[in-house]
């Protein structure tokens, strides 16, 4: 009889150091820390001196962790399949090795560069609950003996708790992720929110009507309506690739230094040469602007305009029932340094209309994954164009809307409508 209590001692203590292992996984919610608890735990269970848990990531196909370098942890990466490590990773099977310097998946660089000499190894994969394999157990040198079966048994019951604790870890960072973005998202929204004009100053003999719809919290569209002295007036429409705070930046930038730059004598396209340059400086290689500048002179009604890679704005001529698009177009903002744009006039006659706008208009599209397009948007405006801009600028939102039925907005949507009385 107290052979048999004798017996199952070591089982008895094994099984409380797993429950007292397991207590230490909820200490903290830090993935590069609780890492190194499991690591430590491990290695004190089974009697250890080194280890390192590698973390899968299936978008690459490899194994990841983090490994001390002097004082700083460092990320080192393994393709599955490689190594010994990589191959526990690859085919679900423990690896238990009583010379593990003579394997020949053994890679030996790193004792070459630590001066450590791994002797025995036990690799094994850790598995959720249900099963799945979401990392790797490396454990090296037993201080005495070599790696049994209990130890196996121990750190295979182990895992289960790890994987559990390691999951929670990696949902409370992709939450805290989540609330990162949305609040990053929010700041986007306000800072384009703030860049919109709140009121639109009475124009003499013209009316203006203007809407900007983000198809997400955050837009890439901006438009800006400013007065320059008594007879003259810009008018401009810009669409930034990408979105997000960055996005949001950008647009500041262009909104103030337009403002800075821009008096009634300016000419355009130097100044949209300018603003070239700016964006071009200060932003990533794949970010750029698309922008058109127009003002409109008041005393002679004409229009000088600028485009910069911006879809073309729409001239409605009222006595002639025609849509005129204003072709003359540049480089976006921002995609090659030092480029010459070239300005144009076009004059606006009692009645007329002009609609700027972004790619949301006549790129949205319908649940058959068909386009608004330009023919329809024209279309809207010549059958509207006997009434006010700002029912011009609702008709043409409704028939949009109705295009595209139940199919969500797939970019964000800027309408700008300028019609002459």
């Amino acid at each position: 009889m107290v052979k048999k209590t004798q017996g199952v001692q070591p089982y008895i203590h094994r099984l409380e150091s797993l429950l007292d292992a397991s207590k230490h996984l909820n200490t903290t919610f830090d993935l590069e820390q609780l890492l190194g608890v499991i690591l430590n735990l491990a290695l004190r269970n089974l009697n250890a001196t080194s280890g390192t848990i590698y973390l899968i990531d299936e978008s690459r196909n490899e194994l990841w962790s983090k490994v001390l370098k002097g004082t700083d942890h460092v990320e080192i990466r393994l393709p599955i399949g490689t190594g010994i490590s990589g191959t526990v990773a690859q085919t679900g099977e423990t690896i238990n090795l009583k010379e593990a310097n003579k394997d020949s998946r053994f890679f030996s660089g790193f004792d070459k560069q630590s001066g450590f000499q791994t002797k025995t190894m036990l690799c094994m994969p850790m598995r959720n609950r249900k099963g799945k394999t979401i990392g790797v157990f490396q454990i090296l040198n037993k201080k005495r003996g070599t790696f049994d079966r209990d130890d196996e048994l121990f750190l295979n019951a182990f895992s289960e708790h790890a994987a559990l604790a390691i999951t929670s870890a990696q949902l409370h960072q992709t939450l805290l992720e989540h609330e990162r973005v949305e609040k990053e998202m929010q700041i986007a929204g306000e800072i384009q929110q703030w860049l919109l004009p709140r009121e639109i100053v009475p124009i003499p003999g013209y009316a203006v009507a203007a809407v900007a719809q983000p198809c997400t919290s955050v837009g890439g569209d901006f438009y800006d309506v400013i007065g320059l002295g008594e007879n003259k007036v810009a008018f401009l429409i810009a669409d930034v690739t990408g979105k997000g705070v960055a996005a949001a930046l950008l647009v500041s930038t262009l909104h103030a230094s337009v403002r800075a730059y821009i008096q009634p004598d300016t000419d355009l396209a130097k100044l949209t040469g300018k603003l070239n340059t700016l964006v071009y400086e200060n932003s990533p290689p794949e970010r750029f602007i698309t922008f058109v500048i127009l003002v409109l002179d008041l005393n002679t009604h004409i229009l000088t305009y600028v485009n910069a890679g911006h879809n073309f704005p729409f001239l409605v001529h009222s006595p002639s029932n025609e849509v005129v698009e204003l072709t003359s177009s540049g480089l976006p903002l921002g995609m090659l340094d030092a480029v010459d744009y070239k300005s144009e006039q076009v004059t606006l006659n009692p009645s007329d209309l002009l609609a700027l706008y972004t790619d949301g208009v006549t790129e949205a599209m319908n649940t058959q994954k068909q386009q608004y397009d330009d023919a329809r948007f024209k279309k809207q405006l010549l059958v509207s164009q006997d009434k006010s801009a700002t029912e011009v600028k609702d008709a043409v939102l409704r028939d949009v809307r109705s295009f595209i039925g139940d199919e969500p907005p797939s970019d964000d949507l800027t309408l700008l409508i300028l019609k002459r009385l």
